[in-house]
């Protein structure tokens, strides 16, 4: 699996740790932006860990004909959704030991004014990527390709990994929660997230 050239993941709103994974382990990355939106997936649709389990957080879309419509021309509704996942991160991180350190920065990029959905994503990507001292650069698709051969590892249907991902401390760590969105890891370890990405899995 890992010895693909090349690698195409889907656009995603606050992603899962095991996408960035993928960032430290493809030279060749690829962010696809010209399939056609996919409901209940992670292009607008974030876990968390809260005190009663996992908390949904999903990014309101404009509904019309988005079925037909390419990932890049998917906009975003404009419905204060934007308070209520600031308060589900709030509520469910405000005691996780580095907290202060990356609430601000995440608060911004969701309160900034995004019109599509992809530019909030790749604004997310981005920022993490940094936090993260991950050395990458990813290139937009150019063209839609149903099927890739088998030196290109497709993860648009879903971002994997053959093996699982070590255990960490969680706020709310009754039984653990693996693979939520990137920013379970990063209010939870800190620092230390990047040593964690970055171990061979």
């Amino acid at each position: 699996m890992e010895s693909a050239e090349a690698i195409i993941l889907p656009t995603s709103y606050f992603p899962p740790i095991q996408y960035f994974k993928h960032l430290t382990k493809h030279a060749n990355i690829y962010i696809e932006k010209l399939e056609y939106y996919k409901r209940h997936s992670i292009r607008n649709r974030a876990w968390i860990l809260g005190a009663n389990g996992k908390i949904l957080l999903t990014v309101p879309i404009v509904r019309k004909h988005y079925a037909k419509t390419v990932i890049q021309d998917i906009k975003i509704a404009n419905n204060n959704w934007q308070k209520k996942h600031i308060n589900s991160i709030q509520s469910a991180y405000g005691s996780s030991p580095f907290f202060i350190h990356y609430f601000d920065a995440i608060k911004n990029i969701i309160n900034k004014k995004h019109n599509f959905l992809i530019d909030l994503n790749t604004d997310i990507m981005n920022y993490f990527i940094q936090e993260l001292d991950i050395i990458v650069q990813t290139q937009n698709t150019t063209q839609y390709v149903e099927e890739y051969p088998a030196i290109i590892l497709d993860q648009r249907k879903g971002v994997e990994l053959e093996n699982k991902l070590p255990e960490y401390h969680q706020v709310f760590d009754t039984n653990f929660q693996a693979n939520l969105s990137i920013i379970d890891l990063i209010f939870n370890l800190g620092p230390n997230a990047k040593e964690y990405i970055h171990l061979s899995s």
